[in-house]
């Protein structure tokens, strides 16, 4: 929570405001509870029950979470965030279908802040949710079924390309909490949670997705997919997952991207 935010919340605790209110305003504002907690200490209102309280500990808990090695998962060793990799989750036949869909609705990618500067993410996206396929329907339900959260706590299969010298600067996937972004793309639908991106190919040079806050490299290949919560377990956006998808150098590197959020339409668990 930034300095603006922590002077609001105090001086409203100083005046009398209603504890309850105030934590409704943060949360709508999309801070968790134990950012407020923090900074209200023992001004929090101890049986405080929000309305519509999201269970993040059973969403970072997610079927894939508690048993990676039941789908061929392999996580990630580090307790700075919730990582896991999965080779072979599509085949190559799957892989090469989904590039010809994509390769005939491709359009220049676009980023949700408004203020960065050109040159950022300089890749093609297509919007595979979108096409009536069978093929796309059915890896979007894989993925969903794979993860353990309904599909419908999720947005529509996007696809990305990258050509030579192509990138995707260092970025999350969350959207920042009291920010424009927040307002207009998490209002209604929610905050992103998990991240699922499948590599369609095998990336002749370069095209590394960098975790520069962890420095890990993931290579591009064919069919694995790697999959992270952007969010710990008390719904904060994890900071460690900023992400940086590095330019190509000799090929091209094309991707499956879907995003899930932390509410959605009946239950959790697909």
């Amino acid at each position: 929570m930034n300095e603006e935010w922590r002077d609001w919340t105090r001086l409203n605790l100083s005046r009398g405001c209603n504890p309850v209110e105030l934590v409704d305003i943060l949360r709508r504002n999309g801070f968790g509870t134990k950012v407020i907690k923090a900074v209200m200490k023992d001004k929090f209102p101890a049986d405080y029950r929000a309305p519509d309280e999201i269970d993040y500990p059973a969403l970072a808990r997610c079927a894939l979470a508690r048993d990676p090695a039941s789908v061929g998962a392999e996580a990630l060793d580090d307790q700075r965030l919730q990582l896991f990799v999965l080779k072979d989750f599509l085949s190559a036949a799957e892989c090469e279908g989904v590039m010809a869909l994509m390769d005939s609705k491709l359009r220049p990618s676009t980023v949700t802040t408004g203020n960065l500067h050109y040159g950022y993410r300089t890749s093609s996206t297509c919007d595979l949710g979108r096409m009536v396929s069978p093929l796309i329907r059915d890896i979007d339900q894989k993925i969903a079924r794979t993860l353990g959260v309904n599909v419908a706590w999720s947005e529509e299969i996007q696809g990305q390309k990258y050509l030579v010298g192509q990138e995707f600067k260092a970025h999350t996937d969350y959207f920042q909490p009291q920010s424009a972004e927040y307002e207009k793309f998490a209002g209604a639908r929610g905050q992103r949670s998990w991240t699922f991106m499948i590599y369609l190919n095998t990336t002749e040079a370069g095209g590394a997705t960098r975790f520069t806050k962890i420095e890990r490299d993931f290579l591009p290949a064919q069919g694995t997919a790697v999959i992270w919560n952007n969010l710990l377990d008390d719904g904060t956006p994890n900071p460690m997952t900023e992400h940086h998808g590095m330019p190509v150098e000799k090929g091209y590197k094309s991707i499956i991207t879907k995003w899930f959020r932390d509410r959605g339409e009946g239950p959790l668990a697909g």
